[in-house]
């Protein structure tokens, strides 16, 4: 008996799914309980609503956000200031009219071609960073966020 095809989806499903999970703060507080369990209460209730402020620990951002998706660093005359920054991608499409070659047959079976205008949509995307966090000595000293 031969078994379906589809059985290898399954695994794939649930590894989309676990990449998901780690995406919020509440399964990086579940992978990491005892980083959690050190931060005072206060910053806990926001961490757990994906929120930061200024003072916060370098980890309570990292618990709260997640990773950055770029880093920085940047000297200045009080020392080093590590910058974190997110990245949201907004995909747009846009109709374009083209002209392209058309192979087609005839009524007598030849291969003919020909030259047709057809409508294509070509997808655009275009990154912009949300939120900018400036780390000095592990808290957070200033926070950018596009307001939009």
């Amino acid at each position: 008996m031969n078994s379906p095809r589809h059985v290898p989806l399954l695994p794939a499903l649930l590894g989309l799914l676990l990449l998901a999970a780690c995406a919020s703060p509440s399964s990086r507080i579940k992978s990491n309980p005892e980083l959690f369990e050190s931060l005072p209460p206060d910053i806990q209730a926001q961490v757990q609503d994906g929120k930061i402020g200024i003072g916060f620990p370098q980890d309570a951002v990292f618990l709260a956000l997640g990773r950055p998706d770029r880093e920085y660093t940047r000297t200045t005359a009080q020392g080093q200031v590590v910058v974190w920054s997110y990245i949201r991608t907004i995909t747009s499409t846009d109709r374009q009219r083209v002209n392209v070659d058309v192979r087609y047959r005839d009524r007598d079976g030849r291969s003919r071609s020909s030259r047709e205008w057809v409508w294509v949509d070509v997808n655009r995307d275009r990154e912009f960073e949300h939120t900018r966090v400036e780390i000095i000595n592990g808290l957070v000293t200033a926070i950018e966020e596009v307001s939009r």
